[in-house]
C-alpha cells in the first residue's frame, strides 16, 4: 500500500503564494507557505503527494510548479550542505577528544589536576560531536526527506 497524502491550499483573491523578492523569471514560495508546506509532512516518509491550489486568482500551474521546485530544491541544497559540514564537525570534534584523551592519559600519572581539567575536555569535545551528529543531524535529514518529497509531488491548480 503506497502512502498518499493530498496538501490542500487556499488562496484568496488577494492571497499571493510567491515571495515578493525574487525576480518574476525566479520564482519562490512565499516563507509562510514553505513552512506550511514542510509543517504537513509529518514524518517525512511519504511517498505519493499532490500539492492542489484553489481559489478566485490568476495564477498559472506553470508558475506554481516552477515557484515550489526552486524554493525547495534551494532548501534541500542549503540543508545538504549543512548536513555535509556537521559530519565534517563531528569528525573534527571526535579527533580532537580522542588527542585530548590521550594527552590525559599520558599526563594523569603525574600531573593529577591537569589530567583532571584534560579529562572534562576530552569528554565535552567527544560530546559536542556526539550531539551535533545524532540530533542536528536527525532534524536535518528529516528536512531533507520531506524536501526531496516534495520535489517529487503533483503540483495542481484547480
Amino acid at each position: 500500500m503506497k502512502d498518499e497524502l493530498s496538501i490542500n491550499i487556499y488562496l484568496d483573491e488577494t492571497d499571493t503564494p510567491f515571495s515578493r523578492y525574487y525576480s518574476p523569471d525566479d520564482v519562490h514560495l512565499s516563507s509562510d507557505l514553505e513552512d506550511f508546506l514542510l509543517s504537513k509532512l509529518h514524518s517525512g516518509k511519504r511517498k505519493d503527494i499532490e500539492i492542489s491550489f484553489f481559489g478566485q486568482n490568476d495564477f498559472d500551474e506553470k508558475s506554481l510548479k516552477t515557484a515550489t521546485f526552486n524554493t525547495f530544491s534551494n532548501l534541500l541544497e542549503e540543508e545538504e550542505y549543512t548536513y555535509a559540514r556537521n559530519v565534517k564537525k563531528t569528525i573534527v570534534l571526535f579527533v580532537i577528544g580522542i588527542i585530548v584523551g590521550v594527552i590525559y592519559l599520558k599526563l594523569s600519572s603525574n600531573h593529577a589536576y591537569i589530567g583532571g581539567v584534560l579529562s572534562i575536555v576530552c569528554w565535552v569535545f567527544i560530546w559536542s560531536g556526539t550531539e551535533v551528529y545524532f540530533f542536528e543531524n536527525q532534524q536535518i535529514k528529516q528536512t531533507i526527506r520531506k524536501c526531496k518529497n516534495i520535489l517529487n509531488a503533483n503540483v495542481r491548480k484547480k
